[in-house]
């Protein structure tokens, strides 16, 4: 703010509250250095004290364009390089914040479209907030342009001995044997023809979309379709799906309920929470194996890191060909985190429960665990 003498004057007089300086001074960021005097005297003209947080924001980004126009437009073409969509957990359980940075033309055309819409929605049923209309619409927008799939994957208990858990119903034969591949979860490095099992290239599933579980009478097309929401004993509690938010009982039932659906059946230890499966030995993980894996983990496994599983590299905790191509020996981890492991000194051991410790360079140890399928309730 020593740049800005006369707004700091304001702030120390107390006529500007921190949060309009801090509006002013994010805004100088886009002005040369040897141009803050006249960005300052334009942001000044006709007086601010007076100004709402919003309009002296507006009123600086248009000094700082005014400028230095040159300066301006390549600042936006720098952003514009870095668009992006966000989701994350939103205010409350059941709620999810998705957040668009896009260029002005772009964003002009969608919400003018989700506008519009919405408006048709709020004349249709009075009353409905305009917020509400605009949300249901841009729902409706995309999924109208879009093909969506959704599987959801039960996780049950079983003893770290093999057998299965005597209150849960399910038979340690219908846990066995996880459901064919699924080509979005892997990437493309992950996958080879040769690398499938004979039963990975065969087509699975029943009609209504449900993956065909081995014969397992517990989880028959009829449990979902005909029993009522009391009777789906194990939609018991939220249920959180990484980096997006957590899932109400009703939202899952609904789901569970939907014939497009498809529905596959995991173990997972009772100890860890962490999900277990049998796993081929080849170099390149096969489609179980990966899913396996990606389900396990839920994100990258480098310490503090939280990108999403689905967006990771498989990696061998000990390298090909010491390592075996097991789910015991490979671990998902971001690309830039794959780098560490290879060539920033970094170490790590994995136990047969999937625990990873770290050793930094510096010789300090950092311990990451599977997602915790029980603590978390995570899908």
């Amino acid at each position: 703010m020593c740049a800005l003498p006369q707004v700091q004057a304001l702030a120390w007089a107390g006529d500007l509250e921190p949060y309009r300086v801090d509006a002013i001074a994010a805004e100088s960021a886009a002005a040369p250095a040897d141009l803050l005097h006249e960005f300052e005297a334009r942001v000044l003209e006709g007086g601010i004290t007076h100004l709402s947080c919003a309009a002296l924001r507006s009123r600086a980004r248009r000094a700082a364009d005014r400028c230095a126009p040159d300066a301006a437009i390549d600042l936006a073409a720098t952003f514009r390089a870095r668009a992006d969509v966000t989701v994350r957990p939103g205010e409350c359980t059941g709620m999810t914040r998705l957040v668009a940075d896009l260029p002005t033309p772009v964003a002009m055309r969608i919400f003018g479209a989700v506008d519009s819409l919405a408006a048709e929605y709020a004349r249709a049923e009075p009353g409905q907030r305009i917020g509400v209309a605009r949300a249901d619409a841009l729902a409706d927008l995309v999924e109208a342009n879009a093909t969506i799939s959704t599987t959801i994957e039960l996780v049950a208990p079983v003893e770290s001995g093999g057998a299965s858990r005597t209150d849960l119903g399910v038979s340690a034969d219908c846990l066995a044997e996880p459901a064919g591949p699924e080509p979005s979860d892997l990437e493309p490095s992950d996958l080879e023809p040769s690398d499938l099992e004979p039963s990975d290239l065969e087509p699975s599933g029943t009609s209504g979309g449900f993956v065909d579980l081995g014969g397992c009478a517990e989880l028959d097309d009829g449990v979902l379709h005909d029993h009522g929401y009391d009777d789906l004993w194990f939609v018991s509690a939220h249920t959180e799906v990484p980096t997006v938010g957590s899932l109400l009982p009703a939202d899952v039932v609904a789901l569970l309920n939907d014939p497009d659906t498809t529905i596959r059946l995991a173990r997972s230890d009772s100890v860890t929470g962490a999900v277990r499966w049998q796993d081929p030995a080849t170099y390149r993980p096969g489609a179980r194996t990966a899913r396996a894996v990606r389900s396990r983990d839920g994100t990258c496994r480098f310490p503090g890191c939280a990108t999403a599983a689905r967006r990771c590299q498989l990696d061998h905790v000990i390298r090909h060909p010491d390592g075996p191509t097991t789910v015991t020996n490979l671990q998902t981890l971001c690309a830039t985190h794959h780098g560490f492991k290879h060539h920033a000194g970094w170490q790590v051991s994995m136990d047969e429960r999937g625990v990873c410790t770290w050793t930094a360079p510096d010789g300090r140890t950092h311990v990451t665990h599977p997602l915790d399928r029980h603590g978390h309730r995570a899908a």
